[in-house]
């Protein structure tokens, strides 16, 4: 294992951060100046509409003796209020998507920057149970994670699956596939940006894809009340048919005007009593027009995009292998403007007449079910490719914004010697990139373990971070933070942010007890063939106890853990554990170290956070204590 140097992993970063603090520049300006002339046109527009409705008046009321010359002033604002107010809307169009794309490179820089804290627009997910300990000692999802720093990912599905892949890794042939996708993705920026762009605008949906998915694949609410939709088809031709019979004279008023009344009261009791779970089906389907409009658009974009990848070309070929998805959406979308009427302040009125007139839900709720019946049964696929395609665009982002950082080569396990993780220059992926320190790292074959003693504060822990870190990411796929990374498909295990807990009874060193054990099982359950085999990661273990019970019980955690053939890297105060002889033959100790100096009278402790080979020659807690003041 060499020794480490100042990582070269910042040079280009700081060249993206560049790019992106320019590109909020220049949109910051933008966008202002856009505000400002949307402003602008705002008190045009209310002029022109006082001068139409002044002008208006005073022909209604015969003022300022013009006569019909008001008539034609009023007509010619109108008109010009119209074109203005045309204008004005487009504008707030064009400044919507430039705030967009100016958060979105917010973000970039914040990311840049590793403030991943600040990253309000990132939605929040939730952990499963069994994945708790894990994303919380490796800081895989949470406020300052790995999922942040990825997580551009908007679509509800999308937000799913990235998180899954963060926190389920794959294997070797799937990691190769990924990896080539990624790389294609990378250098198309303009193509991302857009495909991102689109994403935001989703990210305000009240209805995700999985609710429409629900929607196609369950049971028809027309089919199951068909007297309710024959009701209704009857009075829509009463109404069509009575006021032709009253012009022509061969209805009596009398008779035409009950009819039309019957009507009028049977639809609007109809709407009262289903109205309501007719709507919940339309919100299921979609809440916004928008919505439909925004996937229609993403759809459009993967139809038009010409994949070189194998696993971009599988997924283009299954959503567009007719041609026929596209005039799908192009149907869909027509049919939710209708059913999206009732939020249209143009229409709203007539979506009133409408639906008091023939109840008019239940014909649009009956014409989406029949584009379900001919069109739905691929829904599931669709979503689901979308969603793949945005975390590949989101990992492909990660590369592009590091282009220093390496694909990692995992290879598929051969047999029980073959498990390894070896990686040059490894960095912390979630520190600034000017602050990371790279370090050589290798930790296997099995039989071996790393063992990593220092100082307080020297950067043990962060070592075992940057290894766990490192290997969800080149099992997700993506570059990892160094120049080479060579392992096997592994399961990660950890032990490191151990909490107690009052209200089970349960004290830290309980607590600690009970997660080695769930990683001792795994490993022996996982055994020493399997095509994935267990890296441990575990953190100043078994500290409750006193130091000759805790060197005994971590030798018997520690080869159990070897027995079953996992490799790994444990930090540790306890220098006497690598020439005990339990451990002594699969020990392979390196260290961290600290330095003192005397500045302006007062003596400071400073880390370089370099590993060396070998055992910790010093130990600091006493001249903490003094730096404190309590020598």
């Amino acid at each position: 294992m060499s020794e480490s140097a100042r990582s070269p992993l910042a040079g280009q970063s700081a060249s993206r951060l560049a790019e992106y603090e320019l590109k909020v520049s220049q949109l910051s300006m933008e966008e202002a100046a856009s505000a400002e002339r949307w402003r602008r046109l705002g008190f045009v527009r209310g002029g022109l509409f006082l001068l139409a409705l002044g002008g208006l008046l005073c022909w209604l009321t015969g003022q300022l003796g013009w006569g019909s010359g008001w008539l034609v002033v009023a007509g010619l604002s109108l008109l010009a209020f119209l074109a203005v107010a045309g204008i004005h809307e487009s504008l707030a169009g064009r400044i919507f998507l430039t705030r967009l794309r100016l958060r979105i490179n917010r973000d970039a820089v914040l990311r840049q920057q590793r403030r991943l804290r600040e990253l309000d627009s990132v939605p929040q997910v939730l952990v499963p149970p069994q994945h708790l300990s894990l994303a919380r000692d490796l800081d895989l999802l949470g406020d300052n994670s790995l999922y942040r720093l990825l997580g551009t990912a908007r679509t509800p599905l999308g937000i799913l699956l990235l998180r899954d892949w963060i926190l389920e890794g794959a294997d070797s042939a799937e990691i190769t596939a990924r990896q080539a996708a990624v790389a294609e993705l990378r250098d198309q920026t303009e193509w991302r940006e857009e495909f991102q762009l689109i994403c935001e605008q989703l990210s305000v949906s009240e209805a995700g894809p999985s609710r429409f998915v629900e929607w196609c694949e369950g049971e028809s609410w027309v089919q199951r009340r068909l007297p309710l939709l024959w009701i209704a088809r009857l009075a829509l031709a009463l109404w069509l048919l009575v006021p032709l019979g009253l012009i022509s004279g061969l209805v009596p008023p009398l008779v035409g005007g009950a009819i039309l009344l019957a009507t009028t009261v049977v639809s609007f009791l109809l709407s009262v009593v289903f109205a309501g779970s007719i709507h919940d089906i339309f919100n299921q389907i979609s809440a916004r027009q928008e919505d439909v409009r925004c996937y229609r658009r993403l759809f459009g974009q993967l139809a038009e995009y010409q994949p070189q990848a194998e696993r971009l070309r599988e997924i283009h070929q299954r959503l567009f292998e007719n041609g026929a998805l596209q005039q799908k959406l192009v149907q869909l979308g027509r049919l939710t403007w209708l059913s999206n009427l009732r939020r249209n302040g143009i229409f709203f009125l007539a979506y009133i007449f409408f639906q008091f007139m023939f109840f008019w839900d239940i014909h649009v709720l009956d014409l989406l079910e029949r584009w379900k019946r001919r069109n739905a049964g691929g829904a599931r696929v669709w979503f689901a490719d979308l969603a793949q395609w945005e975390v590949l665009v989101a990992l492909a982002r990660l590369a592009w914004d590091h282009p220093q950082w390496a694909f990692p080569e995992v290879t598929a396990r051969r047999d029980a010697a073959d498990l390894i993780f070896r990686a040059s220059q490894l960095g912390h992926p979630l520190l600034p990139p000017q602050q990371c320190v790279a370090n050589d790292v290798e930790i296997g074959p099995p039989g071996t373990l790393l063992l990593v003693t220092g100082s307080n504060m020297s950067g043990k822990s962060t070592l075992l971070r940057s290894v766990g870190l490192n290997a969800v990411l080149a099992q997700l796929g993506a570059p990892v933070c160094a120049e080479s990374l060579r392992m096997n498909p592994v399961e990660l295990a950890t032990s490191m942010r151990i909490s107690d807990s009052l209200a089970d009874g349960v004290s830290f060193f309980m607590a600690e007890l009970k997660r080695l054990r769930e990683v001792v099982s795994r490993a022996e359950a996982l055994g020493k063939d399997a095509p994935r085999g267990q890296l441990f990661l575990l953190d100043e273990i078994l500290q409750g106890t006193n130091s000759r019970e805790r060197q005994i019980a971590v030798c018997r955690v520690l080869n159990r853990l070897l027995a079953a053939g996992a490799i790994g890297a444990v930090s540790t105060h306890d220098l006497e554990l690598a020439s005990l002889p339990e451990l002594k033959l699969a020990c392979r100790p390196v260290y961290f170290a600290e330095s003192f100096a005397t500045v302006e009278g007062k003596k400071v402790m400073t880390f370089d956070y370099r590993m060396h080979a070998g055992i910790s020659p010093t130990t600091n807690a006493l001249k903490l204590l003094e730096l404190v003041g309590l020598e």
